[in-house]
């Protein structure tokens, strides 16, 4: 997989998703003398979780340009799989920055930044691919086996 030859929302998403990875340790919270990364009080799961989500949105886009592995499951393709579950964890992001504002640092923001990155990046994939965002029968389709008889 050579990376010249992704398209710019793979590009977008998998930068976004490494950056977000190394974003994990930096300061979110803290003062002149104390900083918290992601993983300590008071940024918690929003925080971490969060990230985690997004940063599988890139691994699922990651996956699906190396041609490694599909993540399609049900109607849902992969692209559609990672723009939600980043999606999903840039909002969880924004939900800890708007829960615990006091004290932040830039981690936060750049957290918050590169999980939007990587549900644009799925985005920018999705629309190349003449895909739409997932409604609710490709939810339902989540739980669901396609080789299953009905």
């Amino acid at each position: 997989m050579e990376f010249n030859n992704l398209s710019t929302g793979q590009k977008v998403g998998l930068v976004s998703g490494v950056v977000l990875l190394f974003n994990l340790f930096l300061p979110w919270y803290g003062n002149s003398a104390v900083s918290r990364n992601a993983f300590e009080d008071p940024a918690g799961f929003l925080a971490f979780g969060g990230s985690f989500l997004a940063i599988a949105g890139a691994v699922i886009l990651f996956l699906k340009a190396s041609g490694r592995a599909d993540a399609s499951r049900g109607t849902m393709a992969a692209e559609q799989m990672a723009a939600l579950v980043a999606a999903i964890g840039t909002i969880l992001i924004l939900l800890q920055w708007l829960r615990e504002n006091d004290f932040t640092k830039f981690g936060l923001y750049l957290g918050l930044i590169a999980a939007f990155g990587v549900t644009y990046g799925a985005y920018l994939v999705m629309k190349d691919k003449g895909m739409s965002m997932p409604d609710i029968d490709d939810l339902k389709s989540l739980g669901s086996d396609d080789d299953s008889p009905s």
